[in-house]
């Protein structure tokens, strides 16, 4: 397995700053984030009005699709980061699964035996079955 590439955490505070204490406790709380760090390019935080009622926004920007957006409201910075990482995490996981090849095209073919031109048993190897012996010995 490759070595994960590291994640950049961008903050940005609207309206107000976001304290070194609260981007801490934000990178904390996304470090979750980091089984999914072969996907990941960047993360963006969002905060509007952070010290009274804070909206915050999580932009998951990806290598390749469309950025991911989860974004709430709560009264604290840290419960909301909160649910947010939940929230994101909820979305990528999702996302895997749909991106996981759960149909092959051509899999009736290949397991048949027509797709390449190959019997079954010379695509497990030079193993052959019982019934293909009895047929042998039956032709002649």
């Amino acid at each position: 397995m490759t070595e994960e590439a590291e994640v950049t955490i961008e903050f940005k505070g609207r309206h107000d700053h976001i304290s070194e204490r609260m981007q801490a406790h934000a990178q904390k709380k996304l470090a979750r984030l980091a089984r999914y760090g072969d996907r990941l390019l960047r993360i963006e935080i969002v905060a509007d009005h952070v010290h009274k009622n804070p909206e915050v926004e999580i932009i998951a920007h990806q290598r390749r699709g469309g950025p991911l957006v989860a974004k709430d409201r709560s009264t604290s910075f840290s419960a909301t980061i909160d649910i947010l990482v939940d929230k994101m995490e909820k979305q990528l996981r999702k996302q895997k699964e749909l991106r996981k090849a759960h149909k092959v095209a051509g899999a009736k073919e290949l397991r048949s035996g027509r797709g390449t031109g190959r019997s079954r048993s010379a695509s497990r190897g030079d193993e052959e079955t019982y019934e293909q012996v009895v047929r042998k010995s039956l032709r002649g």
